[in-house]
């Protein structure tokens, strides 16, 4: 027998204390069996729009997510694009220097030197190749010494080596001997003196008292391409 059925029966004779017959059961059960099923129809509703709507959540974090993966992607893509265009650029910029530096009777060697110098002081590298030029002839890393005391590729007196000394090639110390050291050394010293405000003059000058030879190493730098 249905179990509704029974459970009808059980209530009916319960509610009334006096047998039931299997019809009026069925009678009575039918409501009940009628009121499960829309509770459960009910239920399921429910079940169903909670699971679609949280179908519908996922979906749109899943599609915001996609974009903020496709958003970084286009700006990694971009800032690639960018730095190969400035790679390219600067390639480009340096084979032109190194087209000057020889073009002007100078080596090419020390040029990434003299543009990172450039770029850390503002310091025209034109002028700081022209400096180490005229000092020494572009040597690299040396120990020569003049009848003054100027020690190294770029002629410094060890005092004002002192005083304005840069580690140009990161290794924690600043060598007057060493080239790295000793350009970077000279950009910063002419910068502090106004190169790189424009007063490329008065820092020659202050390098060299010696008006002959601030013109000597300006004219360097102007065949290199200062203006």
């Amino acid at each position: 027998m249905d179990k509704n059925i029974i459970t009808a029966m059980l209530l009916a004779f319960m509610v009334v204390k006096t047998p039931v017959t299997l019809a009026e059961a069925q009678a009575y059960a039918q409501p009940q069996v009628i009121e499960a099923n829309a509770v459960s129809e009910a239920h399921i509703t429910e079940n169903i729009k909670q699971t679609a709507t949280k179908t519908d959540t996922l979906t749109t974090e899943e599609k915001a997510a996609a974009q903020m993966a496709d958003y970084h992607k286009q700006l990694a893509e971009e800032a690639a694009r960018i730095k190969a265009e400035e790679d390219a650029r600067l390639a480009r910029e340096n084979v032109s220097r190194t087209q000057s530096l020889v073009s002007a009777g100078l080596s090419a060697e020390f040029v990434n030197q003299y543009v990172k110098a450039s770029a850390q002081s503002g310091v025209p590298w034109q002028v700081i190749a022209a400096v180490h030029y005229t000092e020494t002839g572009q040597r690299g890393s040396t120990v020569v010494t003049s009848y003054a005391g100027a020690q190294g590729p770029m002629q410094f007196m060890p005092s004002t080596f002192n005083a304005y000394s840069v580690d140009g090639n990161g290794d924690g110390v600043k060598d007057i001997n060493n080239v790295d050291d000793a350009i970077m050394s000279a950009a910063n010293y002419m910068a502090a003196n106004g190169a790189a405000a424009g007063q490329i003059t008065n820092a020659l000058f202050r390098y060299n008292h010696d008006m002959g030879y601030v013109n000597h190493v300006l004219g360097i730098a102007q065949s290199l391409g200062l203006k």
